[in-house]
């Protein structure tokens, strides 16, 4: 999950993006909430910069990316194995592996603001994933920020799988089935 939102606080840590004073956390899925998590920008690319390649199983990367986010943020010792869950499944999206994963389990990404097209880019998403009977979460992206993070400028766009897959238009509901149908069928 690709959401940023703003945290008051005073930091003095160049891993931390920092907005008039304001902290950039990056939001994560933890069961059913949205937490803010501090560092988890940098966590995740100073580990993809040296463990990538190697074969980091997802579950193992997790671990060593909760060390990392424990130093900066509050993490409750009964809530330990959900983090860890949500941090394997933010490094199976952000590297673009597999490793061993609970059923076939996606997040998908709608990246543009409000507008007609973007919502009905959402509706099309849903109604596909629907009918198919598949269980995603559906992120609806509106910050420009997160959206300039995928290179993208025009909107509205969907990113399945890490993959920008179109941008600036709202594709065809056989497009989106197509997609969704060849993701599923590689996990």
């Amino acid at each position: 999950m690709n959401k940023g939102i703003f945290i008051p606080r005073a930091v003095n840590d160049p891993s931390t993006k920092k907005y008039f004073g304001f902290v950039m956390a990056r939001l994560l899925k933890i069961g059913d909430k949205a937490v803010g998590l501090i560092g988890i920008e940098a966590a995740l690319s100073e580990l993809k910069k040296v463990r990538k390649n190697d074969g980091l199983m997802p579950e193992d990367a997790a671990k060593i990316l909760l060390e990392g986010i424990e130093r900066k943020n509050y993490i409750p010792p009964n809530a330990r194995s959900a983090y860890l869950k949500a941090l394997a499944q933010l490094w199976r999206e952000e590297t673009g592996t597999t490793g061993s994963q609970d059923g076939q389990y996606q997040s998908l990404r709608i990246l543009g603001p409000d507008c007609v097209g973007c919502n009905r880019l959402e509706e099309i998403v849903r109604s596909v994933l629907d009918e198919r009977g598949i269980a995603a979460d559906i992120d609806h992206i509106r910050d420009l920020d997160e959206i300039w993070r995928y290179g993208v400028i025009t909107t509205p766009a969907l990113v399945i799988g890490n993959r920008v897959l179109c941008s600036g238009r709202v594709p065809t509901r056989a497009q989106v089935d197509i997609w969704i149908r060849e993701l599923f069928q590689n996990t």
